[in-house]
């Protein structure tokens, strides 16, 4: 509070003389005007009046120092002395308004962030390693790159020209992929299976440098939902996500009306840009000749249509090859196949028979196996680390059979069979009406359908499965199934979260639903949603009773879906009407009638 002026005036003595007084008596109340004005504008005292001061000297109070903003801005995170120490030496300006100042703050940290991870990745380069470590630290340095890509596209959200508000969960989803990365090399090394010291010693060391990075990222999280809590207020609320009998489809913003176009056509029909076949039929015989062969970071879509037949290959989408659209005959048809497996020295991350890292990949029309088999333990068959959308497709393995890893991700009518944790990650992942079937596993083993990985509760990531149909395989006999138990899911970390609404789910399912993972999560912090599902393994009387575990309730149920996960969705795939979940792709699985959507 700004000090008000005071000021006293002795009485001047009368004079003898009349005429002096008169004079006196006009001047000196000019005089005092003159000189009373003079002091209100350019002198304050610490004595106090008990009269409200003229206008014109009231100040604004004061502003806080910009250490202060800093502080209340880092107090919102979970690491908030890293955060202060790391960014206190930013320049505010004082005439922005908060919502700007903090803006200017997360753009700052998110650069700040680049730094570290650059030094630490030059680290881990220079690094003189056995074949094997070496391996996997080129694995490491490949995710550091695309953090430091995804760190980079964040900040560019808050970057001149940029949307008002910015696009908040565009940015979440990058830095929640940004995290995951880090966190994926961590664990890299417990699947070496290196001799005991040299794995302790390796992966204490890539823990010791990549934490701090972590826990940068959750601050940028942290400060980036705070930033839309006092921007423009909006809030999404999509009833159509409740609705009974009417079937809405929705795309993500990323896929433009040409793309939507393509998965809406008929596969018979698209027009290809080149065509792979194994009989020399088409410009290659190789699928990853095809994509060597697509421009680099080319901005139009590139449709390489795969012709019927078993291709065997490890094929993976570089992140310099954007917009590359995969199209089969069939998912019956046009068959991608490899064996890569845990047992075999690959690691999980490194297992996949198709690893997707381009930007704004479509498939459709195909499969993707690995043939290992259950006694290989870990082998993918799908990993997805990109902003990507299925149709039509389907993949096949035993355990961790499609790893949808980071970004959003979409699955509209595929069909996933596999045995333990077999739909995995930390992406934002839809799978709409979806075929989930449950394989054989080897004794021993239980069925776990689902393994969600979220790290942070700032992470706008999970598992949403809607309108899905969950069942036994054919092949998974009723008399064999009483050996294994079979749950929709278990929480892969502290802030594991998954949703199955509007589905059916068979007799495979265990009473209980869900199985904890004491290793890796804390049951009180997941979220576990159930909704109006519907079949003999839907009745969710003796479910787990879990801090986080709600059914049939609609608490946490927007952030849950589509809107939520693939920020900005439309309709998509109109010409595809509503239908039971017992037509088309899952006749032969179910019996007519059976499964209506409720």
């Amino acid at each position: 509070m700004e000090p008000s002026a005071s000021f006293s005036f002795k009485k001047s003595p009368r004079s003898s003389s009349s005429s002096s007084s008169l004079l006196l008596t006009t001047i000196i109340p000019v005089a005092m005007l003159i000189l009373l004005s003079s002091f209100l504008f350019s002198t304050s005292t610490h004595h106090h009046h008990s009269s409200t001061p003229p206008p014109l000297i009231l100040q604004p109070p004061p502003s806080p120092p910009p250490h202060s903003f800093i502080k209340s801005t880092c107090d919102t995170t979970l690491y908030p002395s890293l955060c202060f120490n790391t960014i206190s030496s930013i320049p505010i300006n004082l005439h922005h308004d908060n919502h700007t100042k903090t803006r200017n703050v997360l753009k700052f940290y998110i650069q700040k962030t680049i730094n570290r991870l650059a030094i630490t990745r030059s680290r881990m380069a220079a690094m003189n390693l056995k074949v094997r470590e070496k391996n996997w630290v080129q694995n490491c340095l490949e995710l550091l790159d695309l953090s430091q890509y995804e760190l980079q596209e964040s900040m560019n959200h808050l970057s001149p020209p940029y949307d008002d508000p910015p696009p908040y969960a565009a940015i979440k989803n990058l830095l929640s992929a940004a995290m995951t990365n880090e966190n994926t090399c961590i664990e890299g090394f417990a699947d070496l299976k290196l001799n005991g010291p040299s794995q302790t010693r390796f992966g204490r060391l890539f823990q010791k440098s990549l934490t701090p990075i972590m826990r940068m990222i959750s601050n940028c999280l942290a400060i980036t939902n705070y930033l839309e809590t006092i921007g423009s207020i909006y809030t999404f609320k999509d009833s159509r996500l409740m609705s009974k009998g009417v079937y809405r489809d929705h795309v993500p913003s990323w896929m433009t009306a040409a793309d939507r176009r393509l998965m809406q056509t008929s596969s018979r029909i698209i027009p290809p840009t080149v065509v792979v076949a194994r009989d020399g039929t088409g410009n290659f015989t190789t699928i990853a000749a095809a994509v060597a062969a697509a421009p680099s970071r080319g901005k139009g879509r590139h449709v390489i249509q795969i012709k019927a037949g078993i291709y065997k290959e490890n094929l993976v989408i570089p992140r310099n090859k954007a917009n590359i659209m995969l199209v089969g005959d069939g998912m019956n048809s046009t068959i991608i196949t490899s064996n890569k497996n845990f047992v075999d020295g690959y690691t999980t991350f490194t297992s996949a028979t198709l690893t997707v890292v381009g930007n704004n990949f479509l498939a459709r029309d195909l499969t993707i196996m690995n043939t290992s088999g259950p006694e290989k333990h870990q082998a993918v068959a799908l990993r997805v680390t990109s902003d990507a959308a299925f149709y039509h497709c389907q993949f096949i393995s035993h355990q961790d059979t499609l790893y949808a890893h980071s970004l959003s991700q979409l699955y509209r009518e595929c069909a996933i069979h596999g045995t333990i944790d077999f739909i995995f990650g930390n992406a934002a992942a839809i799978f709409e009406r979806c075929l989930i079937l449950v394989r054989k596993p080897i004794l021993g083993q239980k069925n776990v359908i689902t393994a969600q990985g979220r790290l942070d509760p700032n992470q706008n990531t999970g598992i949403s499965l809607q309108d899905c149909t969950i069942m036994a395989a054919p092949d998974f006999k009723v008399k064999e199934r009483a050996n294994f138990s079979t749950f929709l899911g278990r929480p892969w970390r502290n802030y594991s979260r998954t949703i199955v609404m509007r589905s059916y789910l068979g007799d495979i399912i265990d009473p209980q639903g869900w199985c904890p993972w004491n290793e890796y999560s804390n049951l009180e912090t997941v979220e576990y949603i159930e909704y109006n599902n519907f079949g003999p393994g839907a009745d969710t009387r003796k479910r787990v009773r879990w801090a986080g575990y709600h059914n049939n309730s609609r608490r946490n149920l927007e952030k849950m879906g589509i809107q939520s996960f693939l920020h900005g969705a439309d309709e998509w795939l109109k010409s595809t009407e509503y239908l039971p979940l017992c037509s088309g792709l899952y006749a032969k699985y179910c019996k007519t009638g059976t499964t209506q959507v409720q």
